[in-house]
């Protein structure tokens, strides 16, 4: 399947329908369920039961190609041709593992206990949907601007207490960034903020097709989206740690 980029005319037309008549948004529930709807709806986006994506990583100056599949409710493996090496991390719901033969592991192997409590807490489900019952907590925080953008501010913790800020297009609803904070290693506390755009409806679904994380204004890495599928049949063979 070729890349769809979205033609300038149909993101006009988009952002216009959009803002007709829409009221100014005054709370969380209303801020979250109208980016719900944007997005593609609720429904439409527990439905699936699979995504697998071909992504091109961007990082000091490489680039990458890669493959990301995911399942739910939170198994997830990226595949990473770095150099000509494939670097795999995976999360099959219990265990994560990876194989990265930069660092020793040409063989698959348990991932570091911090490493793997990190990759295991995402989920296949966007955290806004059903957030209360998952335990997120929000507060609307007002109107932001980011990059010349009016923003709607929301504020979320987790039942562990972590802490993310979430800034939404206040014309389309769109999600544009994210600001959360490093919470261990040396690099505790420092603020990483992750920028979404050029949005694409695939399937009935928008999704930001270019994502580019920030620490300090610098750019560490970003990763651009050039095929989705949703709904393949995947065997569960492919998150399994392999057994000799």
């Amino acid at each position: 399947m070729n890349r769809v980029f979205l033609s300038c005319a149909l993101l006009l037309a988009f952002m216009f329908v959009r803002a007709q008549g829409r009221p100014e948004l005054s709370n969380g529930d209303e801020i979250v369920n109208a980016y719900l709807e944007a997005i593609g709806g609720v429904e439409n986006w527990q439905s699936l039961t699979s995504t697998r994506m071909e992504v091109s990583i961007s990082q000091m100056g490489m680039e990458m190609p890669g493959v990301i599949t995911q399942a739910p409710p939170n198994k997830q493996r990226i595949e990473i041709n770095t150099m000509g090496k494939l670097v795999v991390q995976v999360y099959d719901g219990e265990t994560a593992w990876m194989i990265n033969p930069s660092m020793g592991a040409a063989e698959a192997q348990l991932m570091p206990a911090e490493m793997a409590e990190r990759f295991s807490r995402q989920s296949y489900e966007n955290d806004f949907i059903n957030f209360a019952e998952k335990g997120y907590s929000i507060d609307y925080l007002g109107q932001k601007y980011v990059e010349g953008v009016s923003c709607y501010e929301l504020k979320m913790t987790d039942e562990d207490g972590i802490v993310s800020f979430s800034y939404f297009d206040s014309q389309t609803s769109l999600l544009i960034m994210q600001k959360t904070y490093v919470t261990d290693g040396p690099q505790a506390g420092q603020e990483v903020k992750t920028y979404f755009s050029e949005f694409e409806e695939i399937s009935g679904l928008w999704i930001p097709t270019f994502t580019e994380s920030k620490t300090a204004d610098t750019t560490q890495f970003s990763i651009r989206i050039n095929k989705v599928e949703y709904n393949l049949e995947i065997s569960d063979n492919t998150f399994t740690f392999p057994e000799d």
